[in-house]
Parts: structure tokens; C-alpha cells; sequence
């Protein structure tokens, strides 16, 4: 069986049938960030309560199928319009970072593409840059060019972001229109392969064959949404019928994502 890394899946919104299935498809490791439930969020005791969940109780339900799970911890970029809320959110945030399988600050990034968003953004950045971790940036969902221009912009800053490796920071949700941006700036890129909203297995791979396979890995960011928790490995599965390069499926089906996540040392799983 070949080994795969799903590098961005939310299985806090996912039934036991799905790890007993991403188990059998040969689905080894796991990253879960920290993603918006669906609705407001009204207090601090619910970020709290909801990153010790996915930190606890989400590793030991993915260790009984046989798949080691690591934790990305943030205020998500649409929960942080609610301006007071997420930087006494933050404050609560920081004892969770070095927690034990706490691997990156992430997902960061945009949402509406707005100046308080970019405050919460940059603020969690600084912590990431501060604490030496692995940072997850998420790009918007509409007007991804905006996305990663104002992105591109606090790269090239004069401050602590624009002097940080950039090996250690993941743009994922990238398309046709943002991937060769993120691959230049020196940075991991996440394809995410996602039913309707994002990319097509078909999308997925046609990137990869103009691209190349360095530094791209695909993740399904299954959650609530009509999403796929077997879409790495289906991707795996389309790439081998197209008889494409077996070192290039496997970059980007497991070694790039496993050669981000190591860079950690809370990353303890080895092959």
C-alpha cells in the first residue's frame, strides 16, 4: 500500500466512517487546521473548547484507524471580523501552540480581503515568526488575485514576515490564476481538491503537469461542505491512469507535504 498525506482535512467535521475509509485508501497521516464551524462564534470558551477537541480527542479517534494526526492552531480569517473577540482569542491561543502534535499557526489569512482581516492575519503571523513554527495561509475563496497580492505585498516588507524562510510557510487553495505567484515567491503550495467551490481532480493535475511537482501538495479540506476526504487519494489514483512520473504522484501526494510538516519538531511521524 502507498503511503498518503492528507495535509489539510477538518475531521472535526467527519464521522468515524471517514477515517475507517481514509484508512483503507492508505491515508497514513493527517494535518488539521483550525477552520470556522459555520456560525459565529460567541465567546472565547468556544475557540477554546474547539482547539483542545481537534488537539485531544480528534488524535486519539484517528490513531484507532491507524492514522497519526497533527494539529495547525489559529483564529480562522472569517472569524476574525469580530475584532475584540479574536485578539482575546489570540491571548488564549498561545498556551495551545506548544502543545504536543501542534505542528503550525494556521489557517491564516483572508476571507473578505480587508484591513481587520489583515491585522488578525499579520498578528498571528508575527506569534508564528516569534515562536520559530510553520505557518498555513488560506486564500480567499473569491478574488484569489487580490488575496495573494496584498500576500505578495507583507512578503516583500522590510519586517519580520518579509525576512521569515519562506520554506516554513503553506499558501494552500491556490488555482490556475495563483500557483506559479506562491511557487516564485519560494513557498509551499496546496491544490485542494474540493467538489464544486475549488479544483477538479482533472484542474489538480492539469496544474501539476505545467507546474511540476516540487513543492505542491493536494489536501481535500474535507468539512461540512459537499467535500471528499478520499480526494488525495483519488488524485493518486488519476495520476497513476494518466501514466504520469510515479516520483511525481508521490510528491504530491505525500513526500512535499511530509517534507513542510518534518520542519517541525512536534512532527514526530516517520515513514
Amino acid at each position: 500500500m502507498v503511503t498518503l498525506f492528507d495535509p489539510h482535512i477538518h475531521m472535526y467535521s467527519r464521522t468515524t466512517d471517514d477515517y475507517e475509509l481514509m484508512s483503507k485508501a492508505g491515508i497514513d497521516v493527517v494535518v488539521e487546521p483550525s477552520f470556522w464551524l459555520g456560525s459565529p462564534r460567541t465567546s472565547v470558551g468556544t475557540f477554546v473548547d474547539y482547539w483542545e477537541h481537534i488537539i485531544s480527542f480528534e488524535t486519539i479517534r484517528a490513531k484507532q484507524y491507524g492514522i497519526s494526526h497533527f494539529v495547525c492552531i489559529s483564529v480562522n480569517p472569517k472569524e476574525s471580523m469580530n475584532r475584540s473577540l479574536a485578539l482575546e482569542s489570540i491571548k488564549s491561543m498561545m498556551k495551545y501552540l506548544d502543545r504536543e502534535n501542534v505542528v503550525a499557526v494556521g489557517e491564516l489569512g483572508y476571507n473578505l480581503i480587508n484591513d481587520v482581516e489583515e491585522e488578525i492575519f499579520v498578528k498571528q503571523m508575527e506569534i508564528a515568526i516569534e515562536k520559530n513554527m510553520l505557518i498555513m495561509i488560506h486564500l480567499p475563496h473569491y478574488n484569489k488575485k487580490e488575496g495573494i497580492t496584498r500576500i505578495e505585498n507583507l512578503m516583500n516588507s522590510n519586517s519580520n514576515i518579509g525576512k521569515y524562510d519562506r520554506k516554513k510557510i503553506l499558501i494552500d487553495h491556490n488555482t490556475e490564476e495563483t500557483i506559479k505567484k506562491v511557487l516564485d515567491m519560494g513557498m509551499y503550495a496546496g491544490l485542494t481538491v474540493y467538489p464544486i467551490t475549488k479544483l477538479s481532480p482533472e484542474r489538480a493535475i492539469k496544474i501539476i503537469r505545467i507546474q511540476g511537482s516540487d513543492q505542491i501538495m493536494i489536501n481535500s479540506s474535507a468539512d461540512w461542505g459537499p467535500s471528499d476526504p478520499l480526494s488525495v487519494p483519488i488524485v493518486s489514483r488519476e495520476m497513476r491512469k494518466e501514466n504520469i512520473n510515479k516520483n511525481d504522484i508521490e510528491n504530491v501526494t505525500f513526500y512535499n507535504a511530509y517534507e513542510f510538516y518534518r520542519q517541525s519538531s512536534r512532527f514526530t511521524w516517520r515513514p
